[in-house]
């Protein structure tokens, strides 16, 4: 057994500023968590000092956070995950409010891990670390400044999880989920057998694997679902490569086609 708050891992992508990191370790402790992990994380040594000072008494926090060279990497274990962005935009047009998102969280009761992506301090998450989230959520603020500071965001994040009731409790371990590297390797093999297929082009390629992935990610599907799926890409491919016409001539035939 787990507790609900280590269902939920806070991921930083291209962290600039120590005092940030220091600052977004001691929100989390403050709100119950503690799975923190750092992605191509810009602070060296030099930056340590200054990290433990703005987490104070989470600097255990800090010692235990895990790096990755890549997204993907620190997403493995996860079943979902979810991309924080106050952009607007094609790619960030189904970006739902963090409470809303939170409070559905809490309420599933799954121990699948879920994890909250933030991106840089200066521009968020780009469109390619989009491209490897489930969902995403925004944090309403004024119109005439909306971007906040990135440890006020994760500081917002775990205060929205741990009100929706992801505060320590005992829950079931982890189902049988789809993990998000899983679902983007399947929709990695998907695309590629609907362009080879001619239902996708190059040029609307991206805008429409976007709606698969937000399709995907709503469904929260399980292991046998993703089995489903890949089958039906590779059986794309197959067709695709000649297969079709084995089908044809079996169907001619009178024989069964699997």
């Amino acid at each position: 057994m787990e507790s609900a708050a280590q269902r939920f891992a806070f991921v930083l992508v291209r962290p600039k500023y120590a005092g940030n990191v220091g600052a977004a370790a001691r929100a989390l402790k403050n709100m119950g968590f503690s799975d923190l992990r750092l992605v191509e994380a810009k602070v060296g040594l030099a930056g340590r000092r200054e990290a433990r000072l703005f987490a104070a008494h989470a600097a255990d926090l800090l010692d235990r956070a895990k790096t990755y060279a890549r997204l993907d990497e620190a997403l493995a274990d996860c079943a979902l995950a979810v991309g924080t962005t106050c952009r607007s935009g094609f790619y960030r047009r189904a970006a739902r409010s963090m409470r809303e998102l939170a409070a559905e969280l809490a309420a599933e009761g799954s121990g699948a891990r879920t994890a909250f992506i933030f991106g840089p301090e200066d521009h968020g998450l780009s469109n390619s670390d989009l491209m490897h989230c489930q969902q995403l959520a925004t944090i309403p603020a004024a119109p005439a400044y909306g971007s906040l500071n990135l440890a006020q965001a994760v500081l917002l994040t775990a205060y929205e999880l741990f009100l929706a009731g992801a505060q320590p409790v005992e829950v079931p371990a982890a189902a049988a989920r789809a993990s998000a590297a899983e679902v983007s390797a399947m929709l990695k093999r998907l695309g590629q057998a609907l362009l080879r297929i001619g239902f996708l082009s190059e040029d609307n390629r991206k805008h429409i694997m976007l709606c698969l992935r937000e399709l995907f990610g709503r469904s929260r599907m399980t292991a046998h679902e993703l089995s489903i799926l890949n089958g039906v890409a590779s059986q794309l491919l197959w067709c695709a490569d000649g297969g079709f016409a084995t089908l044809r001539a079996k169907a001619q035939a009178g024989k069964r086609l699997r």
